[in-house]
């Protein structure tokens, strides 16, 4: 299957949130998710990858990365935080990196954009 086929047949709706940066009362900056946030829906065919454990106010947690295949042209950037819904426990993503292979204006094959995605902790 393309990549293509891959979004359109086992895509999965997310809702993506910008977060922006904000001054603090001391002056300092800092990244803000409630304030100035812009928030859009994207589909993307994600692919959950293995597990890592980490350490949580003493207890272990096991936090997935993943990676986010979607159409050209789709607005994601480094730091979004992208929700989405898998079997009735919402998880939110937080994007690592972006990248879109092989983009010439030729509009070849290879032109959808990859992200590279990890877990934020807790799950709700």
């Amino acid at each position: 299957m393309s990549i293509g086929s891959l979004i359109s047949s086992y895509g999965r709706t997310m809702t993506r949130q910008r977060p922006v940066w904000v001054r603090d009362a001391a002056g300092g900056a800092s990244q803000s998710t409630t304030a100035g946030t812009t928030t859009a829906s994207i589909t993307g065919y994600l692919q959950i990858g293995s597990g890592a454990v980490g350490l949580r106010y003493g207890r272990e947690n096991v936090r997935f990365g993943a990676t986010l295949y979607c159409d050209p042209g789709t607005d994601i950037k480094a730091d979004d935080l992208l929700t989405v819904t898998i079997a009735s426990e919402t998880r939110t993503y937080r994007v690592d990196s972006v990248r879109v292979p092989d983009d010439r204006s030729t509009n070849d094959h290879l032109h959808h954009v990859i992200a590279t995605l990890e877990e934020d902790l807790p799950r709700v």
